[in-house]
């Protein structure tokens, strides 16, 4: 088994309060797994924004069972870094911000 390594997904603004899907782990095979991950989200603004991350079974919904971030606050102009939990072929992530357009998330 060889271990291939590609581009999550571009860099993407959070949005507001409702959890919205920003990641999905392929299904193309069965067996894919997803370990290591860590994200980064940005504040670029002048106030402190907070962020919540889900990480979502297939064919779930966002819960507190299945939160990996609790609503962090992150400084103004500032970043923070969080390891996700593994995840398996059709699990997700979603996250959302306590103000729009204020944080951004990527894959580091």
């Amino acid at each position: 088994m060889t271990m291939q390594y590609t581009k999550l997904f571009e860099p993407v603004a959070m949005v507001l309060t409702t959890p919205t899907t920003i990641f999905t782990v392929p299904s193309v095979v069965a067996s894919t797994l997803l370990r290591g991950c860590i994200v980064r989200i940005t504040n670029s603004t002048a106030g402190a924004v907070s962020a919540t991350l889900h990480n979502v079974p297939l064919a779930g919904a966002a819960a507190a069972a299945n939160m990996c971030l609790p609503a962090a606050s992150i400084g103004p102009n500032s970043y923070l870094d969080v390891q996700i939990p593994q995840m398996k072929a059709g699990d997700f992530l979603q996250g959302f911000a306590s103000a729009a357009t204020s944080l951004n998330i990527q894959a580091i």
